[in-house]
């Protein structure tokens, strides 16, 4: 432990003479010296130039980005805001695969949706394969 003490002195010792000594240089060294350091500073005001443009155009980015969030945002709450369900009206000779197809409903091709019908209705329809003209069925919508 001493030992490595002595060394870590030895060593301090050695280094301060080296620390305490200034450079000196000749005028025109030190000239030199200053337009190699206008050079990196030019050099350096360069790159933070292009990294703040860089900056700029993200910081641009964002907004239109924090814009559309927005619109979306709008949207939703409109979407969120319409009735969940329609009404339809139930007419004479109706059933309900064949009303899931009529276009105000959900349109050709889609008479596999009048479980979704029946779903809502439940508490109107008690056998889904009869159903009453004048009924109003809910409808939903997605």
């Amino acid at each position: 432990m001493k030992r490595s003490l002595v060394i870590a002195m030895i060593i301090f010792m050695s280094v301060i003479p080296l620390l305490a000594q200034e450079e000196k240089y000749t005028e025109e060294e030190a000239l030199l010296l200053i337009e190699a350091y206008g050079a990196r500073e030019a050099e350096a005001n360069e790159k933070i130039a292009i990294e703040e443009a860089k900056i700029n155009s993200l910081k641009a980015k964002i907004s239109e980005a924090e814009n559309a969030i927005a619109d979306i945002k709008a949207k939703l709450k409109e979407i969120e805001q319409r009735p969940k369900y329609d009404v339809y009206t139930v007419k004479p000779g109706d059933w309900l695969s064949k009303l899931a197809e009529y276009p105000e409903v959900y349109g050709w091709g889609n008479y596999a949706r009048w479980k979704d019908i029946y779903n809502v209705n439940k508490d109107l329809i008690k056998d889904p394969d009869l159903i009453y003209p004048d009924w109003k069925l809910k409808v939903p919508r997605p």
